[in-house]
């Protein structure tokens, strides 16, 4: 269901663990591709004692820039007015790696598909979180758990110096670049993606 009104990542981070407690889990791995490793590592800032671990792919400890907060808002309002489909040519680079534009257009018309049909207001809000995010950066020193930090080497969005950021600020984490893949990793690139994911996982046990 649609969310209704405004809401933050906290609220988040608080609904990912009421659904954790109806399933009787009490710690989990948690992983977030972009705004879902926003809430995976608030997670871990929050409650501590419900993160074992954290993948986070192509995402982002910091605030937003002003540049970024005045464009998503400008894309938000027209979204709201003509719909996201006009959008699509400036958001597209943003979400897929030139590789990817290039080589797998069958992937970028199936997205294009799935989008067209997204709640619009959905998408506003979920922009309002985005720009009304904090920095967490330095708080990320106080996250003990093994992290893995993925993120596509053509990643436009948010590029590879800011998850090497992350990885720096994590004091157990590796990072690992997937090669050919933008922002989306996880669609652009699943095989490495999986991978990455699936030796991190091992090393855990």
């Amino acid at each position: 269901m649609p969310a209704t009104g405004p809401y933050d990542l906290r609220e988040m981070v608080e609904d990912a663990v009421a659904i954790l407690d109806h399933l009787e889990i009490e710690r989990a791995v948690w992983a977030g591709l972009s705004m879902g490793g926003m809430v995976a590592m608030h997670a871990a800032i929050e409650f501590p004692n419900r993160v074992s671990a954290l993948v986070l792919l192509d995402t982002h400890a910091g605030a937003e820039t002003l540049y970024k907060k005045l464009k998503y808002r400008a894309m938000s309002l027209g979204a709201t007015a003509f719909g996201i489909t006009p959008f699509f040519p400036a958001v597209i680079p943003l979400l897929f790696g030139r590789t990817t534009r290039a080589e797998n257009p069958a992937l970028i018309k199936e997205w294009k598909t799935k989008t067209a049909s997204i709640h619009v207001p959905s998408i506003t809000r979920a922009v309002s979180v985005l720009v009304k995010r904090p920095s967490i950066v330095s708080e990320l020193a106080n996250v003990r758990v093994p992290s893995l930090v993925i993120v596509g080497r053509e990643d436009a969005s948010l590029p590879v110096p800011v998850s090497q950021q992350i990885a720096d600020a994590l004091p157990n984490a590796s990072l690992v670049v997937i090669e050919e893949a933008g922002h989306l990793s996880a669609l652009e690139k699943p095989e490495a993606v999986t991978e990455a994911m699936l030796e991190f996982l091992d090393s855990l046990s």
